[in-house]
């Protein structure tokens, strides 16, 4: 796809508070439940992804302290349509390089990311559907 001169970039930033809980913020403002489901949905493949880094840090004991994902997003506000996406993994500076592709794995199991990757058909009815199918 060939990209739009008036894509501009979002940066949603994924944190860890101290009891590991996930916080997606954007502008410095946590995306909640009163945004627009368009960011909250825009959010959960940053979030999922963390989701799974936690589990991979969790697992070899190693900190959540300072580690953050950036999901950098192309996004066209004419269709209102994301062009690209990014996710980058901020670690610790004491994380060991060994493992370096494995979270770059770990982020790729992610279910949003791949649902995104290989999107499903949407369907969409109503209940007056039934009444014209009888």
């Amino acid at each position: 796809m060939t990209k739009n001169l008036k894509t501009y970039i979002m940066n949603i930033e994924i944190r860890f508070d101290k009891t590991g809980k996930i916080i997606a913020t954007y502008n410095g403002r946590d995306i909640t439940m009163e945004d627009s489901p368009y960011m909250i949905f825009l959010s959960t493949v940053g979030m999922c992804s963390a989701v799974y880094v936690r589990a991979f840090l969790n697992q070899r004991n190693m900190s959540l302290e300072g580690v953050t994902l950036t999901q950098k997003i192309e996004h066209n506000p004419a269709t209102n349509m994301v062009e690209d996406m990014g996710i980058k993994v901020n670690l610790n500076e004491d994380f060991p390089t060994k493992y370096n592709r494995a979270i770059k794995m770990v982020v790729d199991q992610c279910p949003v990311k791949q649902h995104l990757v290989t999107p499903p058909s949407v369907t969409v009815t109503t209940n007056f559907d039934v009444l014209t199918d009888a």
